[in-house]
């Protein structure tokens, strides 16, 4: 017994101590099964899930940074394709328009080639045609001016 200076014991052990241990035995036999067993597998679960949900949730995140890895790739092969395919077609259609302006030209000169040819036969045959009436021509004027003068 522990005695207090002066005063009653603080902690009697006696019979009811024992009762007291039978009925803690006792309630700890009862609520085992029932409350604590129960209450620490649902933890149990409970953590196993957290811990499923979070392996999956890092599993999930690595598989789309490797799909966005894959589609930056594939994205970018498609754009420097792209810009070959439009680089490629530019330049057809820049030797389209070379070549159409080219023929153009050559179209063009052999067009001003022959106008100048038949201006020149025109022009030899106007003087030919003139040089032939140059005298019944000549003949025409000075009787006009005669006539006028007279």
């Amino acid at each position: 017994m522990l005695l207090a200076a002066g005063s009653a014991p603080v902690l009697d052990i006696d019979g009811t101590l024992l009762v007291q241990l039978a009925l803690f035995l006792t309630l700890m036999a009862i609520l085992n099964p029932l409350l604590f067993k129960p209450w620490l597998a649902v933890r149990e679960r409970r953590a196993a899930a957290i811990d499923g949900a979070l392996a999956r949730a890092a599993e999930l995140r690595e598989r789309a940074d490797a799909l966005s890895a894959d589609y930056s790739t594939k994205m970018t092969a498609i754009r420097d394709e792209a810009l070959t395919m439009r680089s490629v077609e530019r330049r057809e259609v820049e030797a389209t328009r070379q070549q159409t302006v080219a023929d153009a030209r050559v179209e063009a000169a052999a067009h001003l080639e022959r106008e100048r040819a038949k201006f020149a036969t025109q022009s030899v045959e106007a003087r030919e045609i003139l040089l032939s009436r140059v005298d019944e021509l000549a003949q025409q004027v000075a009787n006009k001016i005669l006539r006028r003068a007279s």
